[in-house]
């Protein structure tokens, strides 16, 4: 009966781990692919046992499965529910006793918990599998000796049936309701809301970004990072130049992008931006330095050779696509990569800079992207997402001067009519240039504008804050008087 009951409580652990990690768990499976790479080589072996241990080999053989995340989290889930079975087994073989109780479910719930933080390392869980191993490998060669029963002996439950099914029903209840207030407690929502969104935007899957940004802006937190992807989000869905204030953008221009600053989390996430401008160059030295922080892991090593394709350097891609060629899963992805080695052309990758001049040399401003997006205007005048963050970045920067002198750029574009927020921050730079000045450069505002500028002066004039906030928190003009972290003042230059 014991036994069976002991069956049953594995199943249910297996199946409940198992729909964790491919649920709302998910990211930590992609995560740990993401940052291990597991390669077949005696080089790999032999700078992995001299640097690492052998622990974290066999950690990162087994994390290699991951790359499919059913396999990964059926594997993960099997090695939790073999940690029930062993201790429970390691019990009987010290003891002699069954472990009516079930207290070995016990060690099986920390290692859970212990993963549900992604940074946490798997080598706990593997070193935990392989010392119970070894223990219970001790114990069958020890039990012809049971020293330790005697001391047990007596350690049993009632023998009375109801007794002890009302006291395991007792104790199971204990366990279930405890696990599952200690995870509801636990659960780091906002790590998983930001590594599931980092997997979107890897799989360029922007609606889904789009959603999980809004999830994080809704709460009414701020954060460069978040804000970034939803920028990108916009982009690819056609609604930047008419969403980027919807939600205060109080961190100004780092609303678009990570500015360099050494940070090693944010390592990871720069480049995305610059390859999507067709910044090659700048998008390559992000994922270097990732590379030098994380390590040569599977992201890195693609992205470093891909990079190195389009920009023409067929041998230092080589030598990033040797190491993929000596992994399992990855293989494949270097082979059909090694195929373009001199054409120069990948998939989903556009070169922006391929026709601007080598001489004289040109050094990138790693801390302020809009000198960057200028350039691009004008090396590729048809890149169309240049075109709208630079915009934004004028907007958001308060510049309404270059903004102006940058907009007739956009007749390279078919918008079907001007966005709002364009318009509202040329309403600022006719109050500053006059009326003459600004007809004699073409532009013109539609009547709508006109009419809601006099209804946001009226409502400022009136000191009606929250009726402000309400009609016009949304606008460029409510941006510059109530959030630009640059001053309430519009920018000559």
């Amino acid at each position: 009966m014991n036994r069976l009951i002991s069956y049953i409580i594995g199943t249910l652990l297996a199946v409940s781990y198992f729909l964790s990690y491919r649920g709302i768990l998910s990211h930590v499976i992609a995560y740990h692919e993401q940052h291990h790479l597991f390669l077949y080589s005696e080089a790999y072996l032999a700078h992995q046992l001299e640097t690492e241990g052998l622990l974290r080999y066999l950690t990162d053989f087994l994390i290699q499965f991951f790359y499919y995340p059913t396999a990964g989290s059926a594997l993960l889930a099997l090695l939790l529910t073999a940690s029930y079975f062993l201790t429970r087994r390691l019990v009987f073989l010290f003891t002699g006793l069954t472990d009516a109780l079930h207290l070995s479910v016990l060690p099986s719930f920390a290692l859970f918990f212990y993963t549900l933080s992604a940074e946490h390392e798997l080598t706990w869980v593997t070193g935990w599998t392989l010392a119970l191993c070894g223990l219970c490998l001790i114990g069958h060669l020890l039990r012809p000796y049971p020293l330790l029963q005697p001391v047990f002996r007596r350690l049993h439950l009632p023998r009375r049936t109801g007794w002890r099914i009302t006291c395991l029903l007792t104790v199971l209840t204990a366990y279930t309701a405890g696990g599952y207030l200690y995870f509801i407690h636990h659960y780091n929502r906002k790590e998983g809301i930001m590594l599931k969104t980092e997997q979107f935007v890897r799989h360029k899957d922007w609606p889904a970004v789009l959603d999980y940004t809004e999830r994080y802006l809704n709460s009414g937190k701020t954060n460069p990072l978040m804000a970034y992807f939803h920028s990108l989000a916009l982009y690819h869905t056609g609604q930047l130049p008419y969403r980027l204030f919807d939600y205060p953008a109080t961190l100004g221009v780092k609303t678009l992008y990570l500015p360099w600053n050494s940070n090693s989390r944010e390592s990871e996430y720069g480049h995305f931006v610059y390859e999507d401008l067709g910044y090659l160059n700048e998008a390559h030295r992000w994922e270097f330095e990732a590379m030098v922080v994380w390590g040569e892991t599977a992201p890195h090593l693609l992205n470093l050779a891909r990079y190195n394709i389009a920009n023409h350097r067929p041998r230092v891609a080589q030598r990033f696509l040797n190491k993929l060629k000596q992994s399992l899963f990855y293989r494949s992805e270097a082979l059909q990569l090694e195929k373009q080695l001199t054409s120069g052309n990948v998939e989903g990758l556009h070169n922006a800079l391929s026709a601007a001049p080598d001489r004289p040399a040109r050094f990138s401003n790693v801390l302020n992207l809009g000198p960057e997006l200028e350039y691009l205007c004008d090396q590729d005048p048809e890149n169309r997402m240049a075109f709208e963050y630079l915009m934004s970045y004028l907007l958001l920067s308060n510049n309404i001067q270059r903004f102006a002198d940058n907009l007739p750029r956009i007749r390279r574009f078919h918008y079907p009519s001007l966005p709002p927020a364009y318009e509202e921050a040329l309403y600022v730079y006719r109050l500053k240039v006059g009326e003459e000045a600004f007809r004699d450069r073409g532009f013109r505002l539609s009547d709508t504008t006109e009419a809601r500028f006099r209804r946001y002066y009226q409502l400022l004039q009136a000191g009606q804050t929250a009726a402000l906030r309400s009609e016009f928190g949304n606008t460029y003009w409510y941006y510059l008087h109530h959030l630009s972290p640059y001053g309430n003042k519009a920018i000559d230059n």
